[in-house]
């Protein structure tokens, strides 16, 4: 069986971060806070830049283009250099390519004029690379000998030189010229040995362990792979101990060691996992799909299939938001830029106008009239400048409310509308297997999955009309009085076949003279969520009970309770925080949300002057309270 996954042979194109770098951030930050606009803050913004620009690359966005516009201000070429090469490579790594290039270039042409070697070898290597990742690989190896023709000049830093040898090594092996690549990548070897670098020394014998993967000679793979591991756990680099795991497993599971290479997967997701490196994560799923294939269990692959297939889903929309991140970020700089250019504009223009007014006022000191006329017209300038300051700060943060809005409908749509589009494509390809098993007994199963996804997908829908209604202000509250008991017979007969089918016991219990004053559509909506997510998290044989009873003169507290498995106490905090991105189900929990619903329930229960509150045990069950106000004689 030869197997072998894209990102084995491209390795050795990134160079990982390094500890005392991710170490550093938050040290950074505090200091940026005490930082003058002057060169000192543009170097600390490169280093949270490039500090980032590999794990976090939008949070890098933001401090690459403050170095940028800084650097620029006060004419600092040195700095704009390293900061034009830093922000270049965070847009490469969201596949922003063409604006990528544009910023290497102009750091490479910064560079030559400054004769400055390292920022040469840099430029060309990280052209390059971009040149490289886009399949270009005569431009890509062009940009290399372009640097290799200044590598060994002073000034080159080791970490260049490691940029070099590591990109070329995996280029030349992309290329098939396989002498070649070991060369460059036994120099990356033995250039990180001599320097100490552990964590690089790691990488790149792990690249030269791939290199005699790729050429079958397996003996020598497994050699330099485990030695490559060993060093990685040295260096207690997480990150690239991770990646020598997944190799070294790819390699057990091309040999045919389905146990080992189960153990080191296993392993490296775990791994994975603990330091939210979400590209291996997905490779493990991959390859604990292909051992299950060897080993002929179908049925376990296909379910670590699934979980690749919305892990890809999930990398793919992070990608789309990191990308339209970057635009967004782009388009405030130069909107700032803009604004800042139009403000320097007028502060110049109304200075020059202010000594005009003074020249004008001594000019006509012996005329009280001409002084009292001026000193109005100085006031009136004075007052209107004020006014245009008012103004634009009042435009900023329009702006920023815009953009917040903007940010949370791009999170709502690719978090909440994936999950259902998902369980589609599953059910088809469901049908296709149960077709091509024979499984008639499937088949007959399939029409409910169908009919579960489509009213989960209505109900998202719901949530998001009334998510967006309520946030723009559009939906009128209308309270009236009206009998609590009504609304939970109203909402349980919506839902009772539902618990007949899942064999639950679906119950409500209120006063019938028990009043309420409240806006019927935003409580029915509260209700509908809520005995959804009870009847979807309750197994067969539990129960849903809702009930209502008055706590005081002015206030009614309605209850959803179930008996399902309960949610952790994190998990309880994150779904009730105001919505930014759906939050992640913690590890090992049965529940899963979209993020939306208890936020809206939430929203509608404070709009009519109430409070919400979720209480949760792990085993036991969840019970959900909100009050309303009391019904008015």
């Amino acid at each position: 069986m030869r197997w072998f996954p894209f990102w084995l042979f491209l390795l050795g194109a990134a160079f990982p971060a390094r500890a005392q770098d991710t170490l550093a951030v938050g040290q950074l930050r505090q200091r940026l806070r005490q930082l003058p606009a002057d060169t000192s803050r543009v170097r600390t913004l490169n280093r949270l830049c490039y500090a980032l620009h590999d794990l976090a690359p939008s949070q890098a966005l933001i401090y690459g283009e403050q170095a940028v516009t800084l650097a620029r201000q006060l004419h600092d070429d040195p700095d704009l250099m390293y900061a034009l090469l830093y922000l270049g490579s965070c847009y490469a790594n969201i596949s922003e390519g063409p604006h990528a290039l544009r910023l290497q270039q102009e750091a490479l042409t910064i560079a030559q004029r400054l004769r400055h070697t390292d920022g040469i070898v840099r430029g060309y290597t990280a052209m390059g690379g971009i040149h490289h990742e886009r399949d270009d690989t005569t431009s890509a190896l062009r940009n290399y000998h372009l640097a290799l023709q200044h590598v060994r000049e002073p000034g080159v830093s080791v970490r260049t030189q490691l940029m070099l040898y590591g990109n070329l090594g995996g280029l030349c092996s992309y290329m098939g010229r396989a002498t070649e690549g070991l060369n460059y990548t036994r120099q990356a070897v033995l250039l990180a040995r001599r320097h100490g670098d552990r964590a690089g020394e790691s990488m790149y014998v792990g690249n030269l362990g791939t290199h005699y993967l790729r050429l079958g000679r397996y003996e020598i793979a497994e050699g330099l792979l485990r030695k490559a591991l060993t060093l990685s756990e040295a260096s207690r680099s997480l990150r690239v101990e991770t990646s020598q795991l997944t190799l070294l497993a790819t390699l057990l599971l091309v040999q045919g060691q389905l146990d080992e290479a189960e153990e080191l997967t296993q392993r490296a997701l775990q791994r994975a996992r603990q330091i939210d490196f979400p590209e291996r994560v997905l490779d493990a799923y991959d390859l604990m799909a292909n051992i299950n294939v060897g080993r002929r269990d179908y049925e376990q692959a296909y379910r670590w299939r699934q979980s690749f297939v919305g892990l890809n889903d999930t990398l793919n929309n992070r990608s789309r938001l990191n990308t339209l991140s970057a635009m967004q970020t782009r388009y405030e700089t130069r909107v700032k830029e803009n604004q800042i250019r139009l403000l320097t504009q007028r502060t110049e223009l109304q200075q020059v106008r202010n000594r005009e007014l003074w020249a004008i006022v001594g000019t006509l000191l012996l005329g009280l009239v001409g002084v009292g006329g001026l000193t109005w017209k100085l006031r009136r300038s004075q007052q209107a400048l004020a006014a245009n300051h008012a103004a634009l700060e009042q435009a900023n943060n329009a702006t920023r409310q815009l953009a917040a809005s903007k940010d949370r409908l791009y999170s709502i749509v690719a978090h909440d509308l994936r999950g259902p589009v998902t369980s589609f494509v599953g059910v088809t390809e469901l049908i296709d297997f149960y077709l091509r098993t024979g499984d008639q007994e499937g088949l007959r199963r399939l029409p409910e999955q169908v009919r579960q996804s489509a009213q989960h997908l209505n109900g998202l829908l719901d949530n998001l009309l009334n998510w967006a209604v309520s946030q723009t202000g559009e939906l009128a509250y209308q309270p009236h009085n009206q009998p609590i008991a009504d609304l939970l017979s109203d909402t349980i007969g919506l839902y009772r076949s539902t618990a007949e089918a899942r064999q639950v016991s679906l119950t409500a219990d209120a006063p019938t003279e028990l009043l309420v004053w409240a806006d019927a559509h935003m409580t029915r909506t509260v209700l509908r969520n809520l005995i959804s997510n009870a009847l979807k998290f309750t197994p067969r044989g539990g129960s849903v009970h809702l009930s209502a009873r008055q706590l005081a003169l002015d206030e009614v507290q309605v209850s959803v309770a179930d008996t399902g498995a309960g949610i952790a106490q994190e998990q309880v905090d994150a779904l009730l925080r105001p919505l930014t991105s759906p939050p992640r189900p913690a590890a090992g929990q049965a529940r899963s949300g979209t993020g939306l619903g208890l936020p809206l329930c939430l929203s509608f229960v404070q709009r009519q002057g109430g409070q919400l509150h979720l209480d949760s045990t792990p085993g036991i069950g969840t019970t959900v309270r909100f009050t309303l106000p009391a019904g008015r004689s």
